[in-house]
């Protein structure tokens, strides 16, 4: 359950930001995840994250399709799913995978977003120099920042 709410933890603090490109395979898939205002309180010429999945054992895009009534395909394939960019909205934890909530604005696709439904063994972030972050260091950068916004 750990690797779980570590997924979703992460998920949720780049709330916002996009899901724009994957690498990899199942033992090892690297997600490109632009998300400025967070990666830049780190370096001000930082824009993105590197997200890490180990060992998937579920990976999945539940379109929301445009329009409404198109048929929904559950897509599986890892280049299929990240072919548009992911905004992500939010992450929740239902039974043991972790259902991130995305948008997308690409209007040459057939869906507007939907939910992606991630399982894997294990999780790990890394800034845009490839410096592993623990959850709890990208958590304080998430907290930092929104105490500054606050503040505005």
């Amino acid at each position: 359950m750990a690797a779980t709410q570590d997924i979703r933890d992460i998920f949720s603090i780049l709330h916002d930001g996009t899901i724009s490109g994957c690498t990899g395979d199942k033992e090892l898939l690297t997600l490109t995840v632009d998300c400025e205002y967070l990666a830049e309180r780190i370096d001000k010429s930082f824009d993105l994250f590197y997200v890490y999945l180990i060992n998937v054992n579920k990976l999945e895009l539940d379109p929301w399709t445009n329009p409404i009534d198109l048929p929904t395909i559950i897509k599986k394939d890892y280049q299929e799913i990240f072919k548009a960019g992911l905004e992500i909205l939010s992450a929740e934890i239902k039974d043991d995978d972790v259902v991130i909530t995305c948008n997308q604005h690409d209007t040459s696709f057939d869906y507007f977003g939907g939910n992606l439904t991630i399982n894997s063994q294990a999780i790990k972030v890394s800034d845009q120099n490839k410096n592993e972050l623990t959850i709890e260091q990208f958590g304080e950068i998430c907290k930092n920042y929104w105490k500054g916004w606050s503040k505005k």
